[in-house]
Parts: C-alpha cells; sequence; structure tokens
C-alpha cells in the first residue's frame, strides 16, 4: 500500500503475471471467446473497439473484423504471442478502422478527419480520428485506451525499454484520456471475464 514509483510497478507487474493460462493468438478470433470478452448485451454479437459497432462474432478471415493490437505490432516489442496475443490487449476492430489506426500513436487530432467502416460494415462514419500521423479514438474509447496501455506498461517488462511517445503524444495526453473517461460497467466486466479465462 506505501509503495510508489518503480516499487509499486514491480509489486502489480508480479500480482497480474500469475495467469494459469496464456492466450494464444488464435484465441483472439475464437468466436466463442470473443463473444464473452466483447459481446453485446445479448450476448448474440461482438462489438468493435473503436466503431462500436455490434457484428456476428463468427471469424470470417477478417472481413467483418480483424484483431487489433491497441498498441500498435509495429510500435511494440510483441509480435502474436505474449502481449501480441494477450486479451487484455487485444480487440475487435473494424478492417477499415484497423487499417486507418495502422501503427500511428495516439494523440489529438484536429478537424473532421473521421474514419470510416468497412464496405462489409456500411462504410460509416465514426467518431475516431486519424490525421497528421495521429489517431484519435472517439471520446468514449479513449480512456480504455490508455488503460490498456497503462495494463500493458506494468505487465510486461519489455515496455521498459520503449518510450511513451512510440504510442503517443505523450503520458499525460494519457492521463488526461484517463481522467475524462472512467472506468465504465462493461469496461469492469471485460475485464472479468478476461481474468476468468486466464
Amino acid at each position: 500500500d506505501s509503495a510508489t514509483g518503480t516499487s509499486l510497478k514491480s509489486s502489480l507487474r508480479t500480482l497480474i503475471s500469475k495467469q494459469s493460462y496464456t492466450s494464444s493468438y488464435d484465441d483472439c478470433k475464437d468466436p466463442s471467446i470473443v463473444k464473452k470478452t466483447d459481446g453485446n448485451a445479448s450476448g448474440t454479437k461482438i462489438v468493435l473497439i473503436w466503431s462500436e459497432l455490434e457484428v456476428a462474432a463468427t471469424w470470417d478471415n477478417g472481413t467483418s473484423w480483424n484483431r487489433e493490437h491497441v498498441w500498435p505490432q509495429s510500435k511494440g516489442w510483441f509480435t502474436t504471442s505474449g502481449a501480441g496475443s494477450d486479451l487484455h490487449h487485444i480487440r475487435p476492430s473494424d478492417p477499415s478502422v484497423n487499417s486507418s489506426h495502422n501503427n500511428n500513436p495516439y494523440g489529438e487530432v484536429s478537424g473532421s478527419n473521421y474514419c470510416h467502416t468497412s464496405t462489409a460494415n456500411g462504410s460509416k462514419t465514426i467518431q475516431a480520428k486519424c490525421a497528421n500521423g495521429y489517431f484519435e479514438p472517439s471520446d468514449s474509447k479513449k480512456g480504455d485506451t490508455a488503460r490498456i496501455i497503462f495494463y500493458l506498461l506494468v505487465r510486461y517488462s519489455q515496455s521498459d525499454s520503449y518510450n511513451i511517445t512510440n504510442v503517443a503524444q505523450s503520458m499525460d495526453l494519457f492521463l488526461e484520456w484517463n481522467r475524462l473517461d472512467p472506468v465504465d460497467a462493461s469496461e469492469k466486466r471485460r475485464n472479468e471475464v478476461v481474468y476468468a479465462i486466464h
């Protein structure tokens, strides 16, 4: 309770690194798992992270949804194992929005540079933006994004050698997003579901 700084980080890392099961990249597309972690209220479809669209959970080789590394893979230390297959980290996403995000770090984007969903999902305009080398989630997903990155920074020792600017404009930006978009019931539920799987 009295720990701070690197001591606190080390203690937390020890606590959250004791899972008995390590998820695989295939788990991240398994409908029976993804419906648990990212299912809608009725449990019949899954909710895509940036667009918040509800689509069928059936894996169709990435046409309707694919697996998004919230920390862009090319900006991190992982491939498709460890952090690269961690269910806390990997989220279902619309393919076109995932492509727009690409490996762009998170930041504030001015103007109306909104992303669009894939043709398979209706080519809809969403509230996430991408321009000038940055990706900005919608207000309702900013806190979720920050907390996923916080988790990765604490959980995986490999992250210690990465500067936050690999993935965002600044740590202050993530702290602000965390404050503006507090943890909600669906985020708590997802955390508990993933914890139970692990």
